[in-house]
């Protein structure tokens, strides 16, 4: 059954399933997916002179639990992510910017992962990992009905791990779980084109102001870059290398791309070099990782771990 979950009742919630599930003693155990603890810490954006710094920092899903994937939604009112309220799977949730609701998208057997939106904010699309998923992409309405696979018509069974869907062009880059390869799915045309292999398990992007992909590269000299592709000539270029062990990333809406490093906050722009613009230490974040900003970028959400402050 879905909810609507406050912040405040985290703590309740998860202290009466545990009794719920204790009290069943015939019962076999639940398999508890192995995930990471993670939380959600949301900012606002101040942009001066083309850099950018975040104030006004808060952890907005403070839980024992995976929370990940952040994705704002086209009108930045609210943001997509995965978590596992339920030891033994994730769903869907949606986080309200206005009224810090929680509300439950999905609700299945399967694993959801890589929560995205239609233009219009009514068709959701995910990865599922399940015994009938197929690893894919699916799609369903906001009430977890019409579920369908995004992929059927071309057959395609390669395991998607992540991927980024351009609406406009009905085109789809998606990084392989098992072979750390790229293929271009055309959804008009019903194609499929190997794109690159050596690829990093990062979301692909679509870069702001085009309809070409961003996506995480490791080359043969090691170095990891972040490269752009170009859908219809499928020529890629560099854009910048990746300094540090963290590969995730977002882009602006004014095209410079953000990425935790550290306890710091990086950003680089065409022709200039990364520059820190921020320090998550002061709220206690550890191990900061998926950072995604809203369309208009004016918010930002990032994934850490949560810690003492200053620390």
């Amino acid at each position: 059954m879905k909810s609507v979950i406050q912040p405040s009742l985290f703590v309740i919630a998860v202290v009466l399933n545990s009794v719920s599930v204790l009290a069943v003693q015939n019962d076999p155990p639940e398999q508890v997916l192995e995930l990471p603890e993670c939380d959600i810490y949301l900012f606002d954006v101040v942009e001066e002179k083309n850099l950018i710094s975040i104030v006004n920092g808060r952890n907005v899903t403070q839980r024992v639990g995976y929370d990940n994937q952040p994705w704002f939604t086209p009108n930045g009112k609210t943001f997509l992510f995965t978590a596992n309220y339920q030891p033994d799977r994730t769903d869907v949730y949606e986080f309200d910017l206005a009224t810090a609701e929680i509300r439950q998208l999905t609700d299945s057997s399967d694993q959801e992962y890589s929560p995205q939106v239609s233009k219009d904010n009514q068709t959701l699309s995910f990865v599922t990992d399940g015994e009938t998923a197929n690893q894919s992409i699916w799609s369903s309405d906001r009430e977890g009905k019409n579920l369908k696979w995004v992929l059927k018509n071309l057959g395609e069974r390669e395991p998607v791990g992540y991927y980024a869907w351009n609406r406009s062009t009905e085109q789809i880059l998606f990084w392989s779980r098992y072979g750390f390869s790229l293929q271009l799915v055309d959804l008009q045309n019903n194609s499929a084109r190997y794109i690159t292999g050596d690829a990093i398990p990062v979301s692909p992007q679509i870069i702001p102001g085009t309809d070409n992909f961003s996506f995480v590269h490791r080359q043969g000299n090691g170095e990891v870059w972040i490269k752009e592709l170009n859908p219809t000539t499928f020529s890629i270029r560099p854009l910048v290398m990746i300094e540090g062990e963290n590969h995730h990333y977002a882009w602006t809406p004014n095209g410079s791309i953000l990425m935790a490093q550290g306890a710091k906050l990086k950003q680089w722009s065409p022709g200039s070099k990364w520059e820190a613009v921020a320090d998550f230490t002061e709220l206690g974040m550890q191990s900061p990782t998926r950072v995604a900003i809203s369309p208009d970028g004016k918010k930002l959400a990032v994934v850490a771990v949560e810690g003492k402050p200053g620390r």
